[in-house]
């Protein structure tokens, strides 16, 4: 994910999109980028009942940041199996990507269970832009929030994730609390055993995990396969 906002969108840009695969846990988590903070109060907006746009490229330069053209929405033109997208791939061998957003205002200050997922996009890795729908959020302490975009790629052997943090806010924001999310599970076979309300991401394939290695034939997916449903998670209100 391509923004100002995005923790180290000023520094190495093949960081920002390098897998996270054995890391260990200060590597892995915000690309160890925490130090490299988002210039002059950039904040994604994050319109409650509404909808967001971000950018995902595998490079700045196939963004509006790196003068893309604004008609072109492969995120990939130049490498479209590096980066497992495009126009061109199966919509069913996407494993959907995510928004995940945590109340405090210092991203020092977040640890992973307090990342609560708020937004899927099924088709995901498939367009530059890529439009996420936002439930009814309450507002951020001090007008900012810390949120991250994680997506999981679909090639079975690579045990891999990919996450970017960054800074937010809500607009127009709703009244009702989040509750406390849980890790999700499979649970492709048994729809019942889909882990209800608020979810974490998925975290694994590097240190302090939230779910166990699930095998290379059933990677871990933002599908209904792991309790996710496509667009606003509307069930993560208390």
């Amino acid at each position: 994910m391509w923004h100002p906002a995005v923790y180290g969108f000023h520094g190495d840009p093949a960081k920002m999109i390098a897998p996270l695969a054995g890391k260990t846990f200060n590597q892995w988590w915000f690309k160890g980028e925490l130090d490299n903070k988002p210039r002059n109060g950039a904040r994604v907006k994050l319109p409650a009942g509404g909808t967001v746009t971000v950018e995902l490229a595998c490079g700045k330069q196939h963004t509006s940041f790196g003068g893309a053209p604004p008609n072109m929405n492969d995120p990939c033109p130049t490498d479209r199996p590096a980066a497992h997208a495009g126009p061109n791939i199966d919509d069913n061998l996407l494993r959907g990507c995510a928004l995940a957003i945590a109340y405090k205002s210092d991203a020092k200050q977040v640890k992973p269970e307090d990342f609560v997922i708020f937004s899927v996009q099924h088709r995901c890795v498939k367009n530059r832009k890529t439009k996420f729908t936002v439930p009814k959020l309450p507002k951020c302490p001090k007008g900012k929030c810390v949120c991250a975009w994680f997506w999981q790629g679909q090639v079975p052997e690579n045990d891999e994730m990919y996450m970017n943090g960054f800074d937010c806010t809500v607009v127009s924001p709703g009244n009702r609390g989040l509750k406390r999310p849980k890790p999700a599970k499979e649970c492709r076979d048994n729809k019942a055993a889909c882990v209800k309300g608020a979810k974490q991401p998925l975290y694994w394939s590097n240190e302090r995990p939230n779910i166990p290695h699930p095998g290379r034939d059933r990677l871990p997916s933002y599908r209904d396969t792991w309790g996710f449903r496509n667009g606003a998670q509307n069930d993560i209100f208390r």
